[in-house]
């Protein structure tokens, strides 16, 4: 194991927890360790930085904010609708006089907490990403409850939509086979993103309740995709389906119920 892989999780005494933290932290990467060891996982020598400048991103963000951040005229909107970075920082090298950009994607959770919402949209916002067919979008639309259940609703484990184990099993397997088939792009589309804010790092902190530590884990984003993309595409016992170490389900509660929605364990990365 190299220097930069055993450098890829520590624990932090006194904690930070949100992003605003973890922007002033890079901030003051001249006098803040943990900066420190994070501009070395990027492959940075923070005594050759002449400047550094950490922005957190909002969650929404309009065309003004999607050009000022890097995007290009014609790759606002790509840049609007794929972001997944929380945190952008602008590194300028002493040496060769070169600016680069850094995109990070934060998740954060407590020592034994479940699962992290990554990902939610209409499913035929999906179809437009990932250009399934109009039987896949209507099979997604019946386990999200947007189009109301063909089957007798006294049948049904809930009345307002279908879960995968009650809908017919050829629509299932021609969900599951296209799944399997285009895990890459879901995969990229899902925890990477596409254009300007897309995320190059993925840094998880988890607290301790106990005694407030912070642990945390950074990796290169490549690495966390092919990680969560692990394992074969399944229907759960409960109906639900799992596409590697990423599970989809129903949105359900306010104010998007009948949305679809992609989750993981952001604490699976410390195993």
């Amino acid at each position: 194991m190299n220097e930069r892989q055993l450098l890829g999780s520590n624990t932090a005494k006194g904690g930070f927890e949100n992003e605003g933290d973890i922007v002033t932290k890079f901030n003051n990467y001249k006098t803040d360790k943990e900066a420190k060891l994070w501009l070395k996982l990027m492959g940075y020598d923070y005594l050759k930085i002449e400047e550094l400048k950490a922005t957190q991103i909002p969650p929404r963000i309009n065309k003004e904010k999607a050009l000022a951040y890097g995007a290009t005229k014609s790759k606002v909107e790509e840049t609007i609708k794929y972001k997944k970075a929380d945190i952008q920082i602008k590194v300028d090298i002493t040496i060769d006089n070169i600016c680069y950009y850094e995109n990070l994607s934060l998740k954060k959770a407590n020592i034994g907490a479940g699962f992290n919402q990554i990902d939610k949209r209409k499913v035929n916002t999906y179809q437009e990403m990932w250009e399934f067919d109009n039987d896949i979008a209507s099979t997604l639309k019946y386990y999200t409850g947007e189009l109301a259940p063909y089957k007798d609703v006294n049948l049904l484990k809930d009345y307002r939509r279908m879960f995968m184990t009650e809908i017919e099993k050829q629509k299932v397997e021609n969900l599951i086979t296209f799944l399997s088939d285009n895990k890459i792009i879901i995969f990229t589309d899902l925890l990477k993103g596409r254009g300007a804010l897309s995320a190059d790092w993925f840094l998880v902190t988890r607290k301790n309740r106990k005694n407030g530590d912070v642990d945390w884990v950074l990796k290169d984003i490549n690495y966390v995709c092919n990680f969560f993309s692990q394992g074969a595409v399944k229907i759960t016992d409960r109906g639900n389906v799992k596409i590697g170490r990423i599970t989809m389900q129903r949105k359900g509660g306010t104010p998007d119920p009948t949305s679809l929605q992609f989750k993981i364990n952001p604490l699976d990365l410390f195993i």
